[in-house]
């Protein structure tokens, strides 16, 4: 055992130990390696590094590699309930396959978003998972000028320039309007998200051709804009919306942070919610059912999410894929029918 604290074991010190080759030791400690050599020289490696305190340098790692075993994330708010899950089966899935997750996030700001993009790319990530893109974003351009793999997940840039995994807006918006339909909803509302952002854009225009596929006239399916994806901004819409249009009997919020905002709007002028406004969501974010009013709303896959984001972004730090064809994967999502939801009163 080496009793100088302060001394860093090396796999030089390790193949000492063993009268062993360091060569044979790298071999023994590294997954991609361990079929060069015999499972017994595997466990008394592993034993006696175990023994000796031995860590590998992951810069010393990189630098021959080639890479840093390390993946960027950047999500658009740590505070929306939405991301962590996200974040958590990205994170499983990285750790079981060898890769370290470094997680920034924006808060919805371009300027701080390019910052952080630029920091991430400072460290040497192999690879980004951005879910926190904007319609024209300079992040994504400064990730294609470096060359460096990129993934999108549910949100998009205008045109498809790297691969990207989405959830289905428009059958999404489909399913919460034809529960509300089947209810007896006939003047049915939507509060949407930012048009800057792909989800707020793609599920408005999904409420909008839904909607003249139920002929319900424009009249009776009004559309007022947030100008965030937050309960403060839902709420602000909702209170135009019942200026504007005091009959109407449901609402398709464009998440669920905004339809907790639009509740909240509808209880502050006398009304209730689902006797008087129907009120769904989108995402299914955490919790929900344990609400005072547990909110209608559809599901995301993010197990499914993140598994497709990582395996895109691997195979492109592989180069097993031609990032010349961008790859798009949409996934289904799935409704979910709790108590903001009921028939109308004149049904």
């Amino acid at each position: 055992m080496n009793n100088d604290k302060n001394k860093r074991i090396t796999v030089k010190d390790v193949a000492a130990a063993l009268d062993i080759s360091p060569s044979t030791v790298s071999r023994a400690l590294s997954p991609e390696k361990q079929h060069l050599v015999s499972d017994r020289v595997i466990e008394l490696v592993e034993k006696k590094s175990r023994e000796m305190g031995y860590t590998a340098n992951p810069m010393a790692t990189a630098l021959k590699r080639g890479a840093t075993k390390t993946i960027g994330m950047m999500i658009p708010d740590i505070l929306n309930p939405m991301f962590p899950p996200l974040v958590h089966e990205i994170q499983q899935l990285t750790n079981r396959l060898g890769y370290t997750l470094t997680l920034a996030y924006t808060e919805n700001n371009q300027e701080l978003a390019l910052e952080e993009i630029k920091r991430l790319i400072a460290r040497n990530v192999d690879g980004i998972i951005l879910a926190s893109a904007f319609r024209k974003d300079p992040t994504v351009d400064y990730c294609l000028d470096q060359g460096k793999p990129l993934v999108l997940v549910n949100r998009v840039i205008d045109k498809q320039a790297s691969d990207q995994v989405l959830v289905d807006d428009r059958e999404g918006i489909y399913m919460l309007f034809e529960h509300l339909h089947s209810l007896g909803h006939r003047k049915i509302a939507h509060v949407a998200g930012p048009s800057d952002i792909s989800s707020g854009l793609s599920r408005r225009h999904a409420f909008l051709s839904t909607a003249d596929m139920f002929d319900v006239p424009t009249s009776d399916a009004p559309v007022v804009q947030t100008d965030a994806f937050t309960e403060v901004s839902g709420k602000k819409a909702m209170r135009e919306l019942l200026e504007q249009h005091p009959d109407i009997t449901a609402v398709v919020a464009t998440n669920d942070l905004v339809a907790l905002g639009c509740i909240a709007a509808i209880e502050e002028a006398g009304l209730q919610v689902p006797k008087d406004i129907s009120v769904t969501g989108f995402n299914d974010m955490p919790y929900l059912d344990w609400f005072r009013i547990p909110l209608t709303t559809v599901s995301l896959p993010q197990a499914q999410l993140g598994d497709q984001a990582v395996r895109m972004l691997l195979s492109q730090i592989r180069k097993e894929s031609d990032s010349s064809f961008p790859r798009k994967v949409l996934l289904q999502p799935k409704l979910v029918i709790r108590k903001s939801t009921c028939a109308p009163k004149t049904a």
